[in-house]
């Protein structure tokens, strides 16, 4: 066991509050679906004037809480992949605190906190978009470069048709992540969003099966 194995556990914990934070926000979002359809309007979903707010979830947010998610699982399987790689010193802590925490700034950032203050989830997503993206392209530029330095090679044992697969959905998810800051058309951000969905169901299929 390496000296940074022990402070693994202790990541994971960390990383799993930022998660926790990204899942709450669906359920919050569940819980005013559900009173929304039921026209079950609270006094604070109310305007100025006291008519009832018509709250609108949309798509933008849901699809891009889902994307953070898998931006961190994938995280945390980089951290148990070069856990026995990386030297446990103050910079080594600090790097990975560091990225955690901006994590967790990205997740908190990703869900209306007042329903009524954003009655349109489209718009709040677009008023943080790019504190969101350029955050998730920052930290995947980080975690590029970690695991160069710290993973070893592994053999490739899976059909020529699996690898390119997974290689191109890489290539594609990729690109597509780097446009989403500058988006401004919400059609646009939809179907972006769920070509990296597309991406990151395909890794989870076929990734495991790229290795040996």
């Amino acid at each position: 066991m390496s000296e940074f194995d022990i402070t693994f556990e202790l990541f994971t914990l960390l990383l799993g509050l930022t998660m926790a934070e990204v899942l709450a926000g669906y359920a919050r979002a569940y819980k005013l679906r559900s009173r929304i359809r039921h026209d079950r309007l609270a006094p604070s979903d109310t305007d100025a004037n006291g008519k009832p707010q018509q709250i609108r979830i949309g798509w933008l947010v849901p699809l891009s809480a889902a994307v953070v998610l898998f931006h961190q699982a994938t995280f945390w399987l980089f951290m148990y992949e070069v856990q026995g790689n990386v030297p446990l010193h103050l910079l080594s802590l600090v790097c990975v605190l560091a990225v955690i925490g901006w994590y967790y700034l990205i997740s908190a950032a990703l869900w209306p906190d007042e329903p009524e203050a954003w009655p349109d989830f489209d718009e709040y997503y677009m008023a943080h978009r790019r504190f969101i993206w350029l955050g998730v392209i920052a930290i995947a530029v980080l975690v590029e470069i970690g695991y160069t330095v710290y993973s070893e090679e592994r053999a490739i044992d899976a059909p020529a048709w699996i690898v390119e697969l997974v290689d191109w959905a890489d290539m594609i998810g990729t690109l597509t992540l780097l446009a989403m800051p500058f988006v401004k058309s919400r059609r646009w951000a939809v179907g972006l969003l769920a070509i990296i969905v597309a991406h990151f169901a395909i890794t989870t299929i076929f990734a495991p099966w790229t290795f040996v």
